[in-house]
């Protein structure tokens, strides 16, 4: 274990611990900030719904990490991707939305494929809509369920879950709130809620958001940076017609806006190359925490996702509940410009694209209440999704090699995804200590796509296959779960489960290439996980422990293929992730609050799987040259056995403290003082471990310092996000065009909104 590690975990342990995450039930109102005069309490009893009911965490059989809606606000997490910064399970295996839990996660090129990590909002999947999901704004917890969770909700969730539940309206009151951050490098985040009582048993409540990240890429060509606004809003409706029945209604819509600036920044580049002459002609540094650029064709791309749903709940008798969920989804993505060469010269200026996704789905389930022999949750599900892309790309690729030719192509896709499936999971009290879990979802997953290909508009060829691609393939399939539970008191309980999921089919539809395999299996992960959750000392400390070890075969990758002698998307050998988890919540003294979750996570792949070796690495690093059928060699590949998941640290590790106290009981004013640090260890994102394509071990440290009334109504801080400036991108990769620009070794960088300090001033209000 590192010196850094050690003293993270120490601060913690000093601090006493914690978790200053607490959740409620999506039919609440939110509630105000904490209180210096109740910190002397028990921590608040955290409920979720990660087994699609309301239910104490502790005495949930799932690893889960809750985070409030309070927390996400103090900490400026807006978008799904920013849970990295709070969550140890969560990270980024590459660019373009992709998530990862406990290692397992992949980015994929193909249309028809969606990500191992689920987004469930007010309980809809949002399916292959996840990469472009709406804002988080006026939230009331976000749940991350670790492992496999195939069997309550689907597809596209092998991996793990992100459950987000959102404010529901409050028939008991009028209330107007906002708040407003504002802090270096041009960031902003402001929201609105209102909230109107309708009739005693109906309410409205409007949510509207506008916030904008930190500056980040600089663009030496034209003096813009990077610039990402999202504009959101929510409206939700509640109605309770009787005792017995509950109506939902939730719209949503969000538009997040990237103009300015640069998609990344060159920080490794070979002397002499033209790309390094372009890049320093223009005053741009290559270094390890370059965030400068120089492109000509502009940057500016959207994505706009909005849909509406409708949840009835009707209580029968003996407490039974029947529960109907319908869901239309949308999202749409454009790109007007994303220059794709890092220069100002026009070597691959276009590289247009536009998307629409339309889904449908239904669920209807039937929920037990709790107490009985058997305690259940059983329901039928469908989903149906149909989208449409294009995309074009052109430029002048071989000008560095004395053919200043245009070329360019364009491929547009079609693909249609289907599901059906019966689910059901059940708890068997043998005891009023000992109960058995079983659960199993059956179902069809069919998927249909096609491309075609053309040459772009102006261009005399195409640079790489246009032939046309047409599959289809379907699945039927059975995932379950199975484990027990036994309560050594009402504060420890221990459990064993075992999990087989399921993450469905895909067809390879950017292929291009006969050569590639067209269909792509379901990948199928097979987790066994134990753990053990406590509360102490009149629940002022709580503990989870839990060990897991999940396998996956047919893992949907991009990885090398000797048959086709091509790096293709696929399924790829199976690969291990295993550690453990540790999740601690305190509240030691009146007025203080600490917490520590760590992950330790060896995710390793198996032997077979062969990945594409960096630009830099040689035969005597285990890397063998490939060769075309011409005998020209067109890359190197290793085995990956061993290697550490792209993207996934072995170690993560937040720490949180804060502490209140009464600053003047007269005026009712309190202060506090808040303090966090996020310990990450090093990260490949080269499967086979090219110590460039990486980044170091780093430590983020954020803070705020306010005061607020005693009621919660008013708040004032001074906040810090990377207080100590620690530079850490987002993802690392090997630079595009690179190599057409005479370049055999480049490498490029995103950075994120916490990649760099800010410093700022946040305001809450409500009346």
């Amino acid at each position: 274990m590192s010196v850094k590690i050690a003293c993270v975990l120490m601060g913690s342990v000093l601090a006493g611990f914690g978790q200053a995450a607490m959740a409620q039930d999506a039919a609440a109102p939110a509630s105000p900030a904490p209180s210096a005069s109740s910190g002397n309490e028990s921590l608040q009893e955290v409920v979720v719904t990660a087994n699609k009911r309301v239910e104490r965490l502790h005495d949930v059989p799932i690893s889960v990490e809750v985070v409030d809606g309070q927390r996400l606000t103090d900490r400026g997490i807006n978008q799904v991707s920013d849970l990295t910064n709070v969550s140890p399970a969560v990270n980024t295996p590459g660019p373009f939305g992709a998530l990862s839990v406990r290692g397992l996660g992949s980015v994929a090129f193909s249309r028809s494929a969606e990500g191992s990590v689920g987004v469930v909002l007010d309980g809809v999947s949002l399916a292959n809509t996840s990469t472009t999901p709406p804002a988080m704004f006026d939230v009331s917890r976000v749940e991350v369920l670790e492992g496999p969770q195939g069997t309550l909700f689907g597809r596209n969730s092998s991996a793990g879950l992100i459950n987000i539940t959102t404010n529901a309206p409050d028939p008991s009151a009028f209330s107007v709130s906002g708040h407003l951050d504002g802090g270096t490098r041009s960031t902003y985040d402001g929201n609105a809620v209102l909230n109107v009582p309708v009739a005693h048993n109906a309410a409205f409540r409007l949510a509207l958001s506008d916030t904008q990240s930190p500056d980040s890429q600089y663009n030496r060509y034209d003096g813009t940076y990077y610039n990402n606004e999202t504009r959101s809003a929510r409206g939700r409706f509640l109605w309770l017609p009787t005792g017995s029945l509950t109506v939902n209604l939730i719209a949503d819509y969000s538009r997040v806006h990237n103009i300015g600036g640069a998609p990344w920044a060159v920080y490794y580049s070979t002397p002499g190359s033209n790309l390094t002459s372009e890049l320093q002609k223009c005053g741009v540094t290559i270094w390890q925490k370059n965030q400068e650029s120089c492109i000509d064709g502009g940057n500016d791309t959207s994505s706009t996702s909005f849909g509406f749903s409708g949840q009835v709940d009707w209580a029968l008798g003996g407490d039974y509940t029947v529960t109907s969920i319908s869901s239309v989804r949308a999202a749409q993505a454009g790109s007007k410009a994303s220059d794709a060469d890092s220069v100002p010269v026009n070597i691959l200026n276009q590289n247009a694209s536009t998307g629409n996704i339309r889904n449908f789905s239904q669920e209807l389930r039937l929920t037990s209440p709790k107490g009985h022999l058997f305690d259940y949750v059983a329901g039928l599900y469908y989903f149906r999704s149909q989208q449409a892309a294009t995309n074009v790309q052109s430029g002048f690729l071989l000008m560095d090699q004395g053919v200043p030719l245009p070329l360019g192509q364009g491929l547009s896709t079609e693909t249609s995804n289907t599901s059906y499936a019966a689910f059901g999971q059940a708890t068997i009290n043998v005891t009023h200590r000992f109960r058995f879990i079983a659960g199993g979802r059956w179902g069809l997953e069919s998927v249909n796509a096609n491309t075609n290909g053309f040459v772009a508009p102006g261009a005399v060829a195409n640079f790489a296959g246009i032939a046309p691609i047409n599959g289809s393939i379907g699945a039927y399939h059975f995932s379950y779960r199975a484990g027990a539970q036994y309560d050594f008191s009402r504060q420890t309980m221990a459990y064993l489960t075992y999990t087989e999921g399921f993450k469905g089919p895909a067809v390879n539809d950017q292929a291009g290439s006969p050569s590639i395999p067209l269909l792509v299996r379901p990948e199928i992960p097979h987790a066994w996980e134990a753990g053990i959750k406590n509360s102490m000392y009149k629940g002022k400390l709580t503990t989870t422990l839990a060990v897991f070890h999940t396998r996956v075969d047919n893992f949907q990758a991009q990885f090398y293929d000797p048959t086709a002698l091509a790096f293709v998307f696929g399924n790829a050998p199976k690969l291990i992730s295993k550690g453990l988890e540790l999740n601690i919540a305190a509240r030691p003294a009146a007025g203080l609050r600490t917490g520590l979750a760590a992950i330790y996570n060896q995710a390793t792949y198996g032997s077979g799987y062969l990945v594409s070796c960096g630009q830099m690495q040689s035969e005597a690093q285990g890397c063998t040259p490939v060769r075309n059928a011409l005998g020209v060699q067109t890359g190197s590949v290793a085995d990956g056995a061993g290697n550490q998941l792209v993207g996934a640290p072995r170690w993560k590790i937040n720490g949180n403290v804060e502490y209140r106290r009464s600053l003047s009981e007269r005026l009712g004013l309190e202060g506090f003082v808040q303090a966090e640090a996020l310990y990450s260890s090093s990260i490949f994102y080269n499967a086979a471990y090219d110590p460039v394509d990486s980044v170091a071990p780093a430590t983020i440290f954020d803070g705020r310092l306010g005061v607020s009334t005693s009621d919660g109504r008013y708040t004032l801080a001074l906040f810090g996000r990377n207080l100590l400036n620690t530079y850490r991108p987002i993802v690392r990769f090997e630079t595009p065009t690179a190599a057409q620009q005479n370049d055999p070794a480049s490498y490029s960088q995103i950075g994120g909104a916490e990649s760099r300090r800010v410093i700022g001033v946040s305001l809450d209000a409500s009346f």
